[in-house]
């Protein structure tokens, strides 16, 4: 029986008059890469914000290994975004730190680890994605792909047991999103669990464990990617599959 390590059942959110989650249910296993696609404003990125809680939801349950995060007092918060971790859209890298700093700085605050520790620690991931060559360089020093790489190794900095990627390469030049996918499908196939919001169709039919498509705040469709992208059902995931192909 595969461990289940997310969660969501009922989840909503709404800013202001408009709800974007209109009631989510939806589960991760240890190990699964779950690609998440559907048009923009569909609740994709909101769904990521709501797990990692840089949104609250308005209701619903959001259970990480079994213990609902909104309402167990037990769950220590920094602890728990060390475990879930976040890659964004915009590489959220500290402009003023270096490389090695921006993914050694977590690590000592959060997870109280000696300078030492974490700089060795750094060093491991850094190389790990290819990035050790650019440790003592500011982020505007790098390209789009070096920074997302960067990001990704500041995320694994911090022993995540999940990754949530929000749209980890839609602020890249075409020629800079295959460095970044060639990094996750490695993260993939090492086991890491990965909730993934993309337009990269052919990363989602070659990596992902289910595909969940979103349509105006409900999941409209999920399955193995053969289902989904392969005999979509919903007409609107047709439609959506024609206009990314």
């Amino acid at each position: 029986m595969a461990e289940q390590v997310i969660e969501i059942r009922g989840l909503h959110k709404a800013f202001g008059s408009h709800e974007v989650l209109k009631g989510i249910d939806f589960a991760a296993n240890k190990g699964e890469v779950v690609c998440i696609i559907g048009s923009s404003g569909s609740g994709k990125s909101t769904l990521l914000r709501c797990i990692n809680l840089l949104e609250n939801p308005d209701k619903g349950k959001i259970c990480y290994h079994g213990k609902d995060i909104l309402t167990d007092e037990t769950i220590n918060m920094p602890q728990y975004h060390a475990k879930v971790g976040m890659v964004f859209q915009q590489f959220n890298l500290f402009g003023n730190m270096t490389v090695l700093e921006n993914c050694m700085t977590g690590q000592m605050k959060v997870l109280k680890r000696s300078r030492e520790e974490s700089m060795e620690n750094a060093m491991k991931y850094l190389r790990k994605v290819g990035m050790e060559a650019y440790v003592g360089a500011k982020p505007r020093q790098l390209s789009g792909g070096q920074k997302q790489r960067v990001a990704i190794a500041r995320t694994l900095s911090m022993d995540p047991e999940v990754i949530l990627f929000d749209e980890p390469t839609s602020a890249l030049d075409p020629e800079m999103v295959g460095e970044v996918l060639s990094v996750m499908q490695n993260l993939a196939q090492e086991g890491m669990t990965m909730l993934v919001v993309t337009h990269e169709m052919g990363f989602a039919r070659a990596v992902a464990d289910k595909v969940v498509f979103m349509d105006q705040g409900v999941i409209a469709e999920e399955g193995t990617p053969d289902q989904v992208l392969g005999s979509p059902k919903h007409e609107r995931l047709q439609s959506f599959l024609r206009s990314m192909l």
